[in-house]
C-alpha cells in the first residue's frame, strides 16, 4: 500500500468531519437532548448519523486510495457540513434578535445567557466550512469539464 494523493484526500475529509463529529457527540452527550426542541434534537441526530457516514466513507477511500471512491463521503461530507451550518443558523438566531431560545423546550428558556464567544466561533467556523464545500465543488467540476 503506498501514500498517494487520494489517501492525503481521504485523511484530511475523515479529520475535517471529525471535528464536526466531535462536537455533535459533546451535544448528544452533555443533556442537549432534553433541552433542545425535538425538531432541533432531530436535527443533532442527523448530523450526527451524516458525521458517522462520512468518517466511514473516508476510511473506505482511504483503504482503496482511489478517486473512484470519493464521491461517496464527499457528498456525505457535505451534506453534513452544510446542515451544520443550518443548525449554527439555528443556534445563533436563537441567542440574538426576537427568535431567543426558539430552539430550546420552553423549560429550559432565559435560564443560561449566551457566551458571545462561542456563537460568534460557531458561525464563523460555520461559514468557513461552506466556503470549503464550495472550494472542492468548483474544483471538482472544473476538474471534469
Amino acid at each position: 500500500m503506498t501514500w498517494n494523493r487520494q489517501r492525503t484526500y481521504a485523511t484530511l475529509v475523515g479529520l475535517g468531519i471529525c471535528v464536526l463529529l466531535f462536537r455533535t457527540v459533546i451535544m448528544l452527550t452533555d443533556g442537549s437532548m432534553t433541552t433542545l426542541m425535538s425538531w432541533a434534537s432531530a436535527l443533532l441526530v442527523l448530523e450526527f448519523l451524516l458525521n458517522v457516514g462520512t468518517v466511514v466513507g473516508s476510511a473506505w477511500w482511504w483503504i482503496a486510495g482511489s478517486e473512484a471512491r470519493a464521491w461517496l463521503p464527499l457528498r456525505i461530507a457535505a451534506a453534513a457540513t452544510i446542515l451544520h451550518a443550518f443548525r449554527v443558523l439555528i443556534y445563533v438566531l436563537g441567542r440574538t434578535g426576537p427568535w431567543i431560545d426558539f430552539d430550546r423546550r420552553p423549560a429550559y428558556r432565559g435560564i443560561t445567557p449566551p457566551e458571545w464567544t462561542w456563537v460568534i466561533f460557531a458561525a464563523v467556523l460555520s461559514l468557513l466550512g461552506i466556503v470549503g464545500v464550495a472550494v472542492v465543488w468548483y474544483y471538482r467540476r472544473a476538474r471534469r469539464n
